[in-house]
């Protein structure tokens, strides 16, 4: 299906995977899992509403054929040792909007203390 809108951020956090999904879970309003991937690792994953997902992968477990910054490394002089990206995408027949689905997750980093937030290629 065709892509409305499809970006991705990378950003540092102390906390490991299964707290951060406590705190977005506690936080609300999306109810986040604990996924597995044999590309990715462990994951959290939400689809908050009909056609938009929005994953958090942490590294360094990701690997990229594309070659798009994924893991442990520097992006614009920040370096990045112990992070996560956000992988997020509305499909086309989505009603919900980038900037919307953006808020939610910015409010849930800021809950979690991420630092460095920027944004990077998407890299699925």
């Amino acid at each position: 299906m065709p892509l409305k809108a499809y970006w991705a951020y990378v950003f540092n956090c102390d906390k490991p995977i299964e707290l951060i999904l406590a705190a977005f879970n506690e936080a609300g309003p999306w109810r986040w899992g604990l996924r597995d991937s044999a590309w990715y690792g462990d994951y959290l994953n939400t689809q908050p509403i009909e056609g938009v997902r929005v994953r958090i992968h942490e590294f360094p477990s990701q690997a990229s054929e594309a070659g798009v910054f994924v893991g442990p490394g520097t992006v614009e002089g920040i370096r990045y040792d112990r992070g996560y990206t956000a992988l997020l995408q509305i499909r086309s027949e989505s009603p919900a909007t980038k900037a919307e689905i953006d808020a939610v997750l910015r409010g849930l980093l800021g809950r979690i203390h991420a630092e460095n937030l920027r944004e990077i290629e998407p890299y699925d």
